[in-house]
Parts: structure tokens; sequence; C-alpha cells
């Protein structure tokens, strides 16, 4: 059956942008410092900067960091009340920079250079920032979602499944490539990197407070290979954070039963309608093998180091999670 000429001519035509965006994107491709790390095998810091469509808020500020070794991107929320530089606290920095420049760009990017000047004090090695990326997203959020960086990664993510989002993101790496922007085409390589990575290779995190975040930042930056040592006993403690009563019981023994060793401690400190891990002690690798081991297949993990719970990850069980 011969298809109608207006079918026709609209195949013809998305051919075209198809291939018109695989040639853009080659050349892109050739001058970006997300492919340069690519190619070299380093990890690729970005600052993140997420807006919220509508709402006249500060964007919130995220560090990422790809690592094209273990496929893995950490993003790293900068809370707001992060110290960036004496007194001078990450809200306060944008709002002071916003004042002087009445433009929010400007701003965010005025913040992201204090947290980076902030990061390299507290690294235990140097970090080479050379073709870090600048990006931002338009993310919509949940007034009950308390962990940012979860969504932002899994935004992030999720661009690479929406042809929309990548014709816009090709289309800009393309117009900034041929007006000499070498960085242009980073979110889109980055997303179409993503894209072919497991969901499991997220870690959101949140920066910890100046006495972890050394130790922090170095397994980011310098990731160690795998040991027997990293196969330890892990303690985690479970709290119901539904009114089902039990449920935090049934999951200490799903875990317990799968190597875990659970302790149900109580009620959590705000209802969860999807279960959460914590990573308590900055080695997201625990959090994510007590996700594993839970066998809920919505919930989430991210890292909260807190060394006073004593405990490697916490469990905040939500209505998702049943047994």
């Amino acid at each position: 059956m011969e298809l109608p000429r207006a079918a026709l001519n609209i195949q013809r035509g998305l051919a075209v942008l198809a291939i018109a965006a695989v040639l853009g994107v080659a050349v892109a491709e050739r001058s970006s410092p997300f492919a340069a790390r690519l190619r070299d095998g380093r990890p690729w810091p970005f600052w993140l900067s997420v807006r919220e469509p509508g709402r006249a808020v500060a964007p919130s500020v995220h560090l990422g960091v790809y690592d094209p070794v273990r496929r893995v991107l950490v993003l790293i929320r900068v809370p707001e009340t992060t110290k960036l530089q004496g007194n001078l606290t990450a809200a306060r920095a944008y709002l002071d920079a916003l004042r002087a420049t009445n433009d929010p760009a400007s701003a965010s990017r005025a913040v992201e250079d204090l947290a980076q000047i902030k990061m390299s004090a507290l690294s235990l090695e140097p970090i080479a920032w050379e073709g870090a990326g600048r990006l931002g997203l338009d993310l919509a959020v949940d007034e009950d979602e308390d962990e940012p960086a979860v969504a932002a990664a899994f935004a992030l993510k999720a661009r690479g499944r929406s042809p929309r989002a990548l014709w816009s993101l090709a289309r800009r790496a393309v117009s900034g490539v041929l007006h000499g922007d070498k960085s242009a085409a980073d979110a889109l390589l980055l997303t179409l990197e993503l894209r072919r990575a497991p969901i499991e290779s997220l870690e959101p995190a949140v920066l910890p407070d100046d006495s972890a975040a050394p130790a922090f930042l170095a397994r980011v930056f310098e990731p160690r290979p795998g040991s027997p040592a990293d196969e330890k006993a892990i303690v985690a403690e479970v709290l119901n954070g539904t009114d089902t009563p039990g449920l935090a019981a049934q999951a200490m023994k799903v875990l317990r039963s799968r190597g875990i060793d659970a302790m149900v401690l109580g009620q959590a400190p705000r209802p969860r309608s999807r279960t959460v891990i914590f990573d308590r002690t900055g080695d997201f690798g625990r959090a994510a093998r007590v996700r594993a081991a839970l066998g809920c297949p919505t919930a989430i993990a991210a890292t909260r180091i807190d060394a006073l719970r004593g405990v490697d990850a916490s469990v905040e069980l939500g209505d998702d999670c049943t047994f």
C-alpha cells in the first residue's frame, strides 16, 4: 500500500532532521569537554541549577560528577544553609548576586563559583575543574519531596527518553558550537550517556557538613575499585513511615533473611508515600545493597551522612512497600 504524499513528505523530513541531528552531534562532540573526559576515562564535574517554572524562588544548586568508567552519576545538592564563605550561606549569596545583577542566571553562577571554591578547600586532593560544565534544569518540585537531588537525578535521566527534549538539546548544542561555545554539547552528550546507564547508576546525595565532606568528596572524585571488605555486614535501622502497624518488623525480617543486620527503631520522622533508604556513612553502595535486599521496586536511595546514628543505612518505609 502506497503512503499518501503528505505522510511520505513528513517521513522524509523526519529522516533529514535525524541525519542533521546526528551530524550536528558528531561535530559538537569533537570539542566537548564532557566528551574529552569520556575518552580519557576521568570523572567530569558539572554544576546543575534546578529551577521551578513559574515560581520566583532561588534555584537549587547541585554538584554533579559523572564517572565514565563506572558509568555512575553522583548528584550532590548544596543546601541553601551551606556556608560558602565565612558566614555567607548559599541562599544569601544568591540574593546578594541577584540584587547586584538583576539576572537569575548570573546569580546562580555566582553561587556555583563560591561553592566550587569551597569544594576545592574541603577536598583532600586537588579537583580537576577544567572543562567543568554548567547545566540548567526546569523541574516542578513535589511539595512532599524532601530529596531534591533524587528528583533532579531522575529528571536528568528521563530527558533521554523524550524526543522533544533530545531535539531541543541537539539544536542548542549545534547552535552553540557554531557560535564557538565548546561546552554547548555537554548537556546533550550527558543525557545520551545517562540514557544507556541503568537507573541504579544514579547516586543522589546531600552535601555533608565540613567535618564529613573531605572523605565523602574523596570517594566521589577518586572512587576505589570494590574489595572483599565492601561485603562486610551492613547495619541498618528500619523506621515505619506509614500507618500500617508492624510494617517495620516485617521489613526487618526480610532484610535479616538476606544478610542485612537490621533492627526496628520505631516511626520515621515524617510520613512517607515512597520508601527511602539513606546512606549514613558516605558509601552509597551500602544503601544500594539494602535497597536490593528489601525487594521494594519503587524504593529510592540517597546519601545523607549522619555518623551519630551509628548505622550504615536508615530505611524509612513508605506506602509503596508491602511484604
